[in-house]
């Protein structure tokens, strides 16, 4: 099965736990290769995003997954481009327009 989280609405120290929890069930429910992050719902992302986003990331590597973030938001773009100055994270350019759809919580489908 394909790993894919989807990011919704506020990444910070209150929610990082959750989010955290569900990179990680993504990641051990691929069956693929490459495990996605769809991070176009994110309306704001502090230091604690970015380290569960690292952390996932090098979670992914010790069990043979790449971990990936697509379609940024412009409050996540701006956060990882101040933070990922050694290219911890494998970031692929937006694609598409943030669904607006209300949620205020972040989520994974797998």
């Amino acid at each position: 099965m394909l790993g894919t989280c989807t990011a919704l609405v506020e990444i910070d120290r209150s929610t990082v736990a959750s989010f955290h929890a569900h990179l990680r069930d993504a990641i051990d429910s691929s069956d693929e290769a490459l495990v996605s992050i769809d991070c176009s719902g994110v309306t704001f992302m502090d230091s604690a995003g970015y380290r569960a986003l690292v952390d996932a990331t090098r979670y992914a590597t010790r069990h043979g997954h790449t971990l990936v973030i697509r379609d940024m938001s412009s409050a996540c773009a701006m956060l990882i481009r101040l933070y990922n100055t050694g290219g911890d994270l494998r970031v692929e350019p937006r694609q598409r327009q943030p669904a607006r759809n209300g949620l205020a919580f972040a989520y994974c489908r797998v």
